[in-house]
C-alpha cells in the first residue's frame, strides 16, 4: 500500500505565495522574529522550494533552537533528500525529551531513505507504541515489513489502516472537534499542540470549514495573524456563510 510521496498542505499555491510575500515584508522590519521566520520556512517547504526554506531554518535555528523547529528542519530535510542531515535534526527534538510520534515517524523515512530498513522498523514501533492510530506509520511499517521479507506481518499493518480509515469514515472524525478549543489558549504548549493537531486533521478533512476556523483561533492565538487570516478565508471558501469566521477574517 503505497501512499503518495511530497508536500501535502492544506493551502493553496496561491495562498501560499501570499503568506511568503507578507512575511517576507514582516521580517524586512522585524528580522528577529522567529515565529514569523518559521511560518515562512513552512511556506516555502508547502512550496517546494526547499533551498530557500533550508536556508530559512538555518537562520531561524541560528538563535531560537527549538524542538519545535530542529522537527521543521528535519522534515524539510527529508523533503529535499539529506537523510543524514534530517537524521541529525531529528535526534535534536528526541535529545530534548520530546516523545513525538511524528519524530519517530520521519525518523524512520529518513533511515529507510539511506537503506537501514531495521532501524526505520524500529523507530516506527516507536511512533505506533505512542500513537497506536497513526495511519501513516502503520502504513509505512508495512512498507518497511514487505522490504525485510516478512510479507505476513505487513498485512496484518495494512489490515490496521484500513480498519482505521473506516473506523474514522463512520464516526466522522469531525465530532472531535465540535467544541470550543479557545479555553486552551491560555497555555503556549496547548497552542502549540493545537495547531500541531489541526494541521493533520485539516490536511486529511479539508472540507471540514469550523476546522480551518479553529485553526485560525490558534494561529492568531500564537500570533500568526497571517496564516490565520488565510485559514479563515479557507473556511469562507467552503462556508460562505460562517459569518464567525468572516468576522475573524476582516479583524483588523
Amino acid at each position: 500500500m503505497t501512499g503518495t510521496s511530497g508536500t501535502s498542505t492544506y493551502y493553496s499555491e496561491g495562498l501560499l505565495e501570499e503568506l511568503c510575500e507578507e512575511n517576507r515584508k514582516k521580517l524586512a522590519a522585524d528580522p528577529d522574529n522567529h515565529v514569523l521566520r518559521c511560518s515562512l520556512a513552512n511556506a516555502l517547504t508547502q512550496l517546494g522550494r526547499l533551498e530557500e526554506a533550508l536556508e530559512e531554518y538555518r537562520t531561524l535555528l541560528n538563535t531560537h533552537a527549538t524542538p519545535e523547529y530542529w522537527n521543521h528542519y528535519g522534515k524539510a530535510l527529508l523533503n529535499a533528500g539529506q537523510y543524514e542531515r534530517a537524521l541529525a535534526a531529528f535526534g535534536e527534538v528526541l535529545a530534548a525529551g520530546c516523545r513525538w510520534p511524528d519524530a519517530h515517524y520521519h525518523l524512520a523515512l529518513a533511515f529507510r531513505g539511506l537503506g537501514d530498513l531495521a532501524e526505520a522498523d524500529r523507530h516506527l514501533r516507536e511512533a505506533i507504541a505512542l500513537h497506536p492510530k497513526y495511519r501513516e506509520a502503520l502504513n509505512e511499517r508495512g512498507q518497511v515489513l514487505e522490504a525485510l521479507g516478512r510479507p505476513d506481518e505487513a498485512l496484518i499493518e495494512y489490515k490496521k489502516v484500513i480498519a482505521l480509515f473506516f473506523a474514522e469514515y463512520q464516526a466522522q472524525d469531525a465530532d472531535a472537534y465540535n467544541y470550543e478549543i479557545s479555553v486552551l489558549f491560555d497555555n503556549p504548549d496547548l497552542i502549540e499542540e493545537s495547531i500541531r493537531q489541526l494541521r493533520r486533521f485539516v490536511q486529511k478533512f479539508p472540507g471540514f470549514a469550523d476546522a480551518h476556523y479553529k485553526l485560525g483561533q490558534a494561529l492568531e492565538a500564537k500570533g500568526l495573524h497571517t496564516e490565520a487570516k488565510l485559514a479563515y478565508r479557507r473556511a469562507l471558501e467552503i462556508n460562505p456563510r460562517y459569518e464567525t469566521a468572516r468576522q475573524r477574517f476582516w479583524k483588523r
